[in-house]
């Protein structure tokens, strides 16, 4: 193929613009620092710069949502910091208060301080970032909390403001007023024992706060230690008190033992045995119970047995526990020293002992102490002359009595296991209250004063008189509160025990105080309020009212606020540090994409020089080249 001058000039051309092209893209790089200036460049290395740069757009904004999250958390904490110490100071001065040592004038300053403190704590709950209020969920531009004549009321929702952190994490930055400071501490009434007193139609399911009598077998037995008689009770059969009570009384008449009783209590809680002293004895009675419980002094533990002759015969009772110990030891000690038809027993009225001489010709025997320090004879009443036979005085034996299981926790269950000289007191019974449980069975049967209580929710309130002579029942009183008006709900607590008042609307405050130095609320254990800032509301009157026992009763309310707030703050605390956390992950995440997105785009300076420099030399080179091989013509010249 023929190459013609033409071609070869386009050819040297082509190439020189080629080299010319590589030159300026180098100056160009060189002069901007980065290795892609135009999608052109690197179309995919500028793809992967646009999703590098689009990662750290996204990084950025994460990091300043956090960052205003982290203003956020940071103000809930310092709030709620400071509010833990108010509440730590008002109770300091409620426990000073509560102790009645101060004038009316302290209680007076007491009042204010608290209502000051109140004052702080309604502007702390109202606190404003950016000309939006912190606590009012999402109604930002509202309020949170007002203040009424004796509660507060929430304005604001249950929104909660979320902060896109990272990719796939959204946070919850704020809490509400509702739920730190009207969130319920406790439930009135929920821990009362209004002390329902038992009767005999108490159903034994009832007891122990409805946890009722285990009667399988519901046998237990009842020992009469003087007589040695042992009754089987069963009660299995039973459903109320007064079966009980029948099936133990009807069973101690059918075994013989008559000196005790079972009855109700007179503090109408628990099951009385009453004992009624008989004197009787028995070769079981100990000798512990003679003399009306002094006993029978065994130290020296012996008597002398003589017929002023030829019988001298000295009875060792020493270690003889009960009085047939006593009676055996005498006739068989008789008997070895070859005295006979001489016996000790109890005398036919079964009160003391009896020394009866049976031969034909008696041995005008008589009985004395060993010495002058023993009275071992005179405390078994058997000191004299037996012609033929002596009878001792009466031992007037205590009552001695022992409840023992059988099987099963009847008796234990009844309140009435235990041994007992005299009577004996049972075991409270705790029955579970009951709506149709009497007003009067309060107060273990003596019932309460009751009165007139003032219920305030929020800016509502109502006066609501339990004191009512159509207030029979545990159900009218129940009615009267649940039918006031207000949203509340008045029950039988959850121990079975008492009523307790649950607060229905939780963006308001609720308190229940008594009216006109009534008990009321206190005897039924209602007194106060159930959440944070109602209890200072309270607080403030009872201070006013000189209310000791009221001041006394909120301090467990304090207590608890102090650990709610120390709760959320925690809970805040948490936040931040996840925030704290976040951002910093964010900041070591923007390293690696600006570490990427440097290797993508810039330009390595150092080696680019050298290649400019190079593609210089070369277009220098080819230009040289170039007009050597071609040589213009005269003519092309002139053109």
């Amino acid at each position: 193929m023929r190459i013609s001058t033409t071609m070869l000039s386009d050819g040297i051309v082509y190439n020189m613009q080629r080299s010319l092209e590589r030159f300026l893209t180098m100056q160009t790089q060189l002069s901007s620092g980065r290795r892609i200036n135009t999608p052109s460049d690197d179309p995919i290395g500028t793809q992967r710069d646009l999703i590098y740069r689009s990662e750290l757009a996204k990084s950025e904004q994460y990091r300043k949502n956090i960052d205003q999250g982290l203003n956020w958390v940071q103000s809930y904490d310092s709030i709620l910091a400071e509010m833990k110490d108010l509440v730590s100071s008002a109770k300091e001065t409620a426990i000073a208060m509560a102790d009645g040592l101060y004038d009316d004038s302290a209680r007076e300053g007491a009042a204010r301080e608290i209502e000051s403190i109140l004052d702080r704590l309604l502007q702390l709950a109202n606190s404003e970032q950016e000309q939006q209020f912190l606590f009012s969920g999402f109604r930002t531009n509202v309020k949170p909390l007002a203040a009424y004549a004796n509660g507060m009321v929430y304005a604001g929702d249950s929104g909660r403001i979320e902060f896109q952190i990272d990719t796939s994490a959204r946070m919850n930055i704020n809490v509400t007023a509702q739920e730190v400071f009207l969130r319920a501490l406790s439930i009135l009434g929920e821990q009362a024992d209004l002390n329902v007193g038992i009767s005999g139609s108490t159903l034994l399911s009832d007891l122990h706060g409805g946890n009722g009598v285990d009667l399988t077998p519901g046998t237990f037995s009842i020992t009469d230690a003087n007589l040695g008689i042992v009754s089987t009770i069963d009660v299995s059969a039973a459903s109320d008190i007064d079966d009980v009570l029948t099936s133990i009384n009807a069973q101690l008449a059918a075994d013989g033992i008559t000196s005790l009783v079972a009855r109700i209590g007179r503090e109408k809680n628990n099951i009385l045995f009453e004992t009624t002293p008989n004197g009787l004895i028995s070769d079981a009675t100990a000798l512990d119970k003679l003399n009306n419980g002094n006993g029978v002094d065994l130290r020296q533990g012996k008597i002398h047995v003589s017929d002023g002759a030829g019988i001298n015969v000295t009875v060792d009772f020493t270690g003889a526990a009960a009085l047939g110990d006593i009676m055996n030891a005498f006739n068989s000690q008789l008997a070895a020293h070859g005295v006979v038809n001489v016996t000790m027993q109890i005398n036919a009225a079964g009160t003391a002992l009896e020394i009866i001489d049976g031969n034909a010709i008696p041995l005008g025997l008589s009985i004395s102490e060993t010495d002058v320090t023993s009275t071992t004879g005179a405390d078994l009443g058997i000191l004299g002359a037996v012609s033929p036979v002596l009878t001792g005085r009466n031992l007037d034996p205590l009552v001695s009595f022992r409840i023992e299981e059988m099987t099963g926790t009847t008796a234990a269950d009844l309140g009435i296991i235990g041994s007992f000289s005299g009577n004996f007191v049972g075991a409270d019974l705790d029955p579970r209250l009951t709506t149709s449980a009497l007003l009067s069975d309060l107060n273990t049967g003596n019932g309460f004063n009751l009165g007139r209580i003032v219920v305030w929710q929020g800016d509502r309130n109502r006066t609501v008189d339990l004191g009512n002579p159509a207030l029979v029942t545990i159900q009218d009183a129940l009615d009267a509160l649940n039918n006031s008006g207000l949203t509340i709900t008045a029950s039988i607590n959850a121990d079975g025990r008492g009523i307790q008042i649950v607060n229905n609307d939780p963006s308001r405050t609720l308190t229940i105080e008594d009216e006109d130095g009534d008990r009321t609320a206190k005897e039924l254990g209602v007194f106060g309020s159930s959440d944070m800032m109602g209890s200072f509301v309270v607080l403030v009157n009872a201070l006013r009212n000189d209310d000791q026992e009221g001041t006394g009763l909120l301090l467990k309310n304090l207590d608890e606020s102090m650990q709610q707030l120390l709760n959320y703050r925690a809970v805040v605390g948490a936040k931040a540090v996840r925030l704290e956390n976040t951002h910093a992950r964010l900041l070591d995440l923007d390293l690696s994409f600006l570490k990427l997105l440097s290797e993508v785009e810039d330009a390595d300076i150092s080696r680019l020089i050298t290649d400019l420099a190079t593609q210089e030399n070369n277009y220098k080179a080819s230009l040289m080249a170039g007009a050597n091989i071609i040589q213009p013509t005269l003519l092309e010249f002139l053109k």
